[in-house]
């Protein structure tokens, strides 16, 4: 009777465990296949991709906390886990194949969100083919959550940082004068009257807003029970960190008034960037603190019985194993036969390009190492054009010229960098330019303006012969060239000219015009078909 006694609790216990782990959807050895056939595809999408989480003045290091807290909530859960029966179906196979085909296009189409989107598909897709859509819906949060290790398109996030700039330009701006620190400010330039801040894209505060975001959802889960509580504490997250970047810049600029520029740009910007990250922290548990005081929490509600129950029988997997392996086998194989390495068309260097054109003569500008940073990896002309009298008046060109963006590196819109550099756009529109000797196409025809100065920007994007105005085109033909001809170049092409006293916009249009059929016949040596 006393062994049976110590036999029976020991059971019971082992049981109590068992109950408390998920069950394995499929045989070990299965799952260990799908996985190497998963690495074997992702390989070079996951490198890239943890290679951008480390990189130095990452705006996305917090990517490598986003895994590790997904699965750490998948464990919390795996009571509850364990306890939903086991009902695959075939609807993953299709979620599969659509995560295979949205990797297919990222990879040959150089459009790396889409190929790194394409792992959460995946994931999404063998959770439903192998333990079912009830599974799938009790892991949404933790699954979901991984979006935030996943950097957004650039032609998304240059949308995002911009105005995070200007925002922040322009309270520090309002602010400081309040400190007796006189100020002028041009886009995200503050002069102060010993220098000039720059607050660039690093100075956006993009990096506080992501990490405290994705802080403030982790403490959210960990530290309140109520969803419309941590959905009240995710969206506070963002003007908390709008505000502390602004401090930020603020305090940079009261150190370069009143200590010494060079520490207020070195040593205390870096801190300082820091200490606002922590108070940042603090004011969100302020917050917390003030939404359990003035709304407290009615503690624990009582665990709803569940009626799924537990399913001890192993649902068969063997052909839905079979299908995915073979799937993830072909489309990997297919990348590795189709895709092959990306075609560089050599052409004339950009900087060969005529600096005679008609009566104007062009003058090479420099570009800052600071802006050739922003502007990533490409090849740039930046020419003033002028014959020193007054019917040609100046006319300013940008040829900026990428060979690859396979890496991310996208061409840079005007909508961000004018606006950048203090010039605001007042009016713009679409324009059809038609010159002999090639089809129409459309151009952005922009009205800038600083203070009283005025310019007329207009401005294409350029590749293989085809000019459009919108960048969301140019990169729907920057994937489609990519899959059709394995190539992903591309140029920017902007003329500047200024609008004189007395001229009107449709003055310096008609003016600038002449000078842009000149060089769109020229465009092909330099930027191949």
């Amino acid at each position: 009777m006393q062994s049976e006694s110590l036999v029976t609790p020991s059971h019971a216990r082992l049981r109590e465990v068992k109950g408390r782990l998920i069950k394995p959807a499929i045989p070990f050895w299965q799952a260990v296949v799908l996985a190497a056939i998963s690495l074997w595809l992702y390989g070079p999408t996951l490198y890239h991709l943890v290679s951008q989480w480390a990189a130095p003045d990452s705006d996305f290091s917090h990517g490598f906390f986003v895994p590790l807290f997904s699965a750490f909530v998948i464990w919390q859960e795996r009571g509850r886990l364990s306890r939903i029966a086991l009902k695959p179906s075939w609807s993953g196979f299709v979620l599969l194949a659509c995560a295979l085909a949205v990797l297919v296009v990222g990879q040959l189409g150089a459009e790396i969100f889409l190929a790194r989107l394409s792992i959460l598909l995946l994931i999404a897709g063998l959770v439903v083919l192998f333990r079912g859509l009830r599974f799938f819906r009790a892991i949404l949060f933790p699954w979901a959550f991984l979006l935030f290790m996943i950097p957004p398109p650039r032609i998304v996030f240059n949308q995002i940082t911009f105005p995070l700039q200007l925002l922040a330009s322009q309270i520090a701006a309002d602010a400081l004068p309040w400190f007796h620190v006189p100020v002028l400010r041009e886009g995200n330039l503050i002069t102060l009257a010993t220098m000039t801040l720059n607050v660039a894209e690093a100075c956006s505060g993009i990096r506080s807003l992501m990490s405290l975001a994705c802080l403030a959802i982790i403490y959210g889960y960990l530290m309140e029970s109520r969803v419309v509580v941590r959905w009240i504490l995710a969206l506070v997250s963002l003007p908390i960190a709008v505000a502390a970047n602004s401090a930020r810049i603020i305090g940079t600029g009261l150190a370069v008034q009143y200590w010494d520029p060079d520490k207020a740009q070195g040593f205390f910007h870096f801190f300082e960037g820091w200490l606002v990250f922590v108070v940042s922290l603090f004011l969100l548990y302020l917050v917390h603190v003030l939404i359990r005081f003035f709304w407290p929490d009615p503690g624990p509600q009582e665990p709803r019985s569940s009626s799924e129950g537990y399913d001890r029988d192993q649902p068969a997997s063997g052909r839905r194993f079979w299908f995915a392996a073979s799937l993830l086998v072909l489309t990997a194989v297919s990348l590795k036969a189709y895709g092959g390495s990306e075609v560089i068309v050599q052409a004339k260097p950009i900087e060969s390009f005529p600096a005679q054109l008609g009566p104007r003569s062009g003058v090479d500008l420099s570009i800052e190492q600071a802006t050739r940073d922003v502007l990533g990896p490409g090849e740039f002309l930046y020419r003033d054009y002028t014959a020193g009298q007054d019917q040609y008046p100046l006319v300013n060109l940008l040829i900026a010229y990428f060979p690859s963006q396979r890496a991310g590196d996208t061409i840079h819109s005007p909508k961000n960098c004018l606006p950048g550099a203090g010039w605001l756009p007042v009016d713009s529109a679409q324009v059809d330019l038609s010159f002999p000797g090639h089809a129409p196409f459309p151009a952005n025809r922009v009205v800038i303006a600083k203070g009283e100065m005025r310019q007329l920007a207009l401005y294409w994007y350029w590749a293989h012969d085809r000019g459009v105005a919108s960048e969301y085109w140019a990169r729907y033909y920057l994937v489609k060239d990519s899959i059709r001809l394995h190539r992903s170049d591309g140029a920017l092409i902007r003329i500047i000219t200024p609008i004189y006293a007395g001229e009107s916009p449709d003055d310096a249009y008609r003016r600038v015009l002449p000078f842009a059929g000149g060089i769109v016949p020229l465009l092909d040596d330099y930027i191949p078909r």
